[in-house]
């Protein structure tokens, strides 16, 4: 298994270092500027803010799913693994990504380089697959109101085989995955986590990024968007079926609209904080582009603080989700209550 030229020279250029010439005056130069007090402060608090509120909030979201019987339902058990999803890179990508932004080395071994890739990697595919469940069920939900619905079980069922192919769409990336050490100068030795992929590694590079952008992004957000705008037409024009009175109807309806507008809402979200950072590695694994590590930081911030906004997007437009964290509360503030009483 060979180094491909393109992954040195990414990873190089995203961690300030040359390889070629490693004691040069402007590596010194750049290793300083991405040591500076300034950066490190702006790199810690930008990501340790991401880190607080993705933790907190998704941590609340599948305690309000699990403890709340109107949650338990098929849609409950999807919004509970993306949750679960965003806690897994809030714990195993995030935190290593911001110690080696501003440490500029690796210090977590060989067994974390692997297993963090595979962390970030394994967690959008199964945000991504997990957006396409809810919208085929809720496409079955407003198309096919009179029959059987999915199942909690099924529900179950399903994310199970979500998790199994995001792992296997992962593994590539987890397994080609090397921990190189590169000599800066003299007792200071840096440690990069790169891509060595098999030769001819540059095409095989170019053509896995792309693959993966199209066929687990690009692709499922198609599916996703036709799906709710055949949804949102049925919505919007069609009558509620059944001999109900109208204030049934109209309940019956804005229940199932607010529904689907939580759920574009979520889709928008991730759609849109993942954009940038895979049109990045797309165009820079195909060497349209040259890395940079200011907008690669900017991508990666942007990609992964898309882990905290579901929470709040369920506060906003979910009425069962907002009772349930107003319960929450009144039991806090109950428990504090009767302690200083």
């Amino acid at each position: 298994m060979a180094l491909g030229n393109s992954s040195v020279d990414f990873f190089s250029a995203l961690w300030n270092f040359s390889v070629e010439d490693t004691e040069g005056e402007n590596d010194v130069r750049d290793f300083a500027e991405s040591h500076k007090p300034m950066v490190r402060g702006l790199l810690s608090f930008s990501y340790s803010i991401i880190i607080i509120i993705s933790l907190f909030g998704n941590t609340v979201v599948c305690h309000v799913v699990m403890k709340s019987k109107r949650m338990h339902s098929v849609t409950g058990v999807f919004i509970m693994n993306l949750a679960i999803a965003d806690i897994l890179i809030t714990l195993l990508n995030t935190p290593f990504t911001l110690v080696r932004f501003i440490y500029s080395t690796w210090v977590f071994g060989k067994v974390m380089c692997h297993v963090s890739r595979f962390a970030q990697y394994c967690s959008v595919h199964v945000s991504v697959f997990t957006l396409v469940a809810i919208a085929i069920d809720r496409h079955q939900v407003v198309l096919h109101p009179m029959k059987q619905r999915m199942s909690r079980l099924q529900g179950v069922v399903w994310v199970g085989v979500i998790w199994l192919m995001a792992t296997c769409f992962s593994l590539p990336h987890a397994i080609y995955q090397t921990l190189l050490h590169f000599k800066i100068s003299e007792g200071n030795i840096r440690m990069v986590c790169l891509p060595s992929f098999p030769q001819p590694s540059d095409l095989f590079w170019k053509y896995l990024d792309l693959v993966t952008f199209v066929l687990l992004y690009v692709l499922p957000l198609m599916i996703i968007t036709m799906a709710y705008v055949v949804m949102a037409k049925k919505l919007w024009t069609r009558n509620t079926i059944g001999d109900v009175t109208l204030a049934q109807s109209y309940a019956h309806r804005r229940r199932k609209r607010m529904t689907m507008k939580m759920m574009i809402a979520v889709v928008a979200v991730f759609a849109i904080c993942w954009f940038p950072l895979n049109c990045y590695v797309v165009l820079l694994s195909s060497k349209v582009i040259q890395a940079n590590n200011g907008v690669y930081f900017s991508f990666h911030w942007l990609a992964t603080s898309s882990t905290c906004y579901n929470p709040f997007i369920y506060c906003w437009l979910n009425h069962n989700f907002r009772v349930e964290i107003r319960s929450l509360l009144l039991i806090g503030r109950g428990k504090i209550s009767s302690q200083q009483t």
